[in-house]
């Protein structure tokens, strides 16, 4: 049981009490006691109780700061300590109103402690929010400057936010090429070849950001244009359909008469025979002509498995034919013997026709064209490379687009049947050239599993 009901703090503070109110009861009691026994007080009585009094009121201010230090300084560095960290410090020697203000205190410091973990908490959930999205979101401050960017920036432009943090929105626009313009929302970054939705929004901030939203629509658009293309082929195959088979069937009766007038041509001028030798010539390349829309209107191919090299021998058998009248040499490379794929070998020949011939008229007499196939993991690889004139940047995006042709006697349809060939049979072909160096046309078709 403690006798002495006070804290060590209490008991100074109240020592130093004690002690100033028995100096000042002393010296008020001497003060009385001299005055009656000398009545009436001299002047050297009052000169003698007003120094006692400036001794005494000082020794009793040096009394009360002494011990009302202690716990005053106990109590601010307990405060300090809490508004800093937040953490109620138990509470130890200070108690009575020193304690009071130490526990409200420490109320204060746990109810600003539970909001901070609130807001922290809510924050970390909506950055996790932000970083998650596949939108790319940048904000600018008042004088122009990346303040922040997300993780679906980064992935977009395919940058850090590191790298742009503190620099010039302009500057960043400039790099991608990107304009913004006020009447549209869609914009292209030329660098990177996507297109991208922007937004631009205010924020109600103290700082007057600024809000960019970005979002990659470049899959979307190229499904589109895909959707497109697809309706215009299928509309552009039924016409070219339609046509060659009106085509088809007077041709034949024009041959037929053009080969019977030839082996009757006893008697005729030489003038005469060579017209039928024109006309038996442009017979046979409205025959071509029409095979080639009819190839390209069809959809629907005979797959059945085959040996893709078999097929690939065979299609270089004819162009030799066609080669050798220009001295053009056609080299073949197989580093296998059999690549079996599900196809259909006629479809397969033409389209593998189609690309040896752009081959050869792109090429110069008694030039070389290089054919080679391999193994690259589950595709059979077909690399055809000719050493010609090569094909403009500018024209490289139009290839495979229906009736685009370099050629002035081409239909450009060509490489159109090749891509849907290939298409057709799960494989993709690219097209690689340089100007005045030459091209690659590169085949991958899946193999049989």
């Amino acid at each position: 049981m403690k006798i002495w009901p006070f804290s060590r703090s209490e008991s100074s503070t109240t020592y130093g009490t004690v002690i100033s109110i028995f100096l000042m009861a002393l010296i008020g009691f001497i003060e009385v006691f001299i005055y009656v026994l000398f009545y009436p007080p001299p002047l050297q009585y009052w000169l003698i109780m007003i120094s006692m009094d400036l001794v005494i009121y000082f020794a009793s201010s040096i009394f009360l700061f002494q011990f009302l230090s202690e716990p005053l300084i106990q109590l601010l560095n307990r405060v300090k300590h809490t508004s800093i960290t937040l953490n109620p410090v138990p509470q130890k020697g200070l108690r009575g109103e020193f304690g009071e203000i130490l526990r409200d205190v420490d109320r204060l410091a746990e109810t600003l402690k539970r909001e901070r973990e609130g807001l922290l908490e809510t924050y970390s959930e909506y950055r996790n929010i932000v970083e998650s999205l596949d939108e790319g979101i940048l904000t600018v401050d008042e004088n122009k400057d990346i303040a922040t960017m997300n993780k679906g920036l980064e992935r977009i432009f395919s940058t850090t936010r590191g790298q742009w943090k503190g620099r010039q929105f302009e500057e960043f626009l400039r790099f991608y090429g990107i304009i913004l313009d006020e009447t549209k929302n869609v914009v292209r970054v030329k660098t990177l070849d996507k297109r991208l939705i922007f937004q631009e929004i205010p924020m109600n901030t103290s700082h007057s950001l600024m809000l960019y939203i970005f979002e990659d629509i470049t899959a979307l658009s190229n499904l589109e244009k895909a959707l497109g293309r697809a309706e215009q082929l299928a509309l552009l195959g039924k016409m070219t359909a339609s046509i060659a088979h009106e085509i088809k069937t007077p041709l034949a009766s024009m041959k037929l008469s053009v080969q019977l007038l030839k082996r009757q041509t006893e008697g005729i001028s030489d003038e005469a025979r060579e017209t039928l030798d024109i006309l038996d010539k442009e017979i046979r390349r409205l025959e071509e002509r029409s095979m080639q829309f009819l190839t390209f209107s069809k959809t629907t191919y005979d797959l059945k498995p085959l040996n893709v090299v078999d097929v690939l021998e065979e299609s270089i058998k004819l162009a030799r034919i066609r080669a050798r009248e220009r001295g053009i040499s056609i080299e073949f490379t197989k580093l296998t013997d059999k690549l079996v794929i599900e196809g259909d070998d006629n479809a397969l020949n033409s389209a593998f026709l189609n690309v040896l011939v752009n081959a050869m008229d792109a090429s110069r007499d008694n030039e070389k064209i290089e054919v080679k196939i391999e193994k690259m993991k589950n595709y059979a690889l077909i690399t055809f490379t000719d050493h010609g004139s090569g094909i403009p940047p500018d024209y490289m995006d139009y290839l495979f687009e229906p009736f685009f042709t370099l050629k002035t006697n081409g239909t450009g349809l060509g490489m159109s049947i090749v891509r849907r060939v290939v298409n057709s049979h799960g494989g993709r072909v690219e097209v690689k050239s340089q100007k005045e160096v030459g091209t690659s046309v590169i085949i991958r078709l899946p193999l049989s599993r």
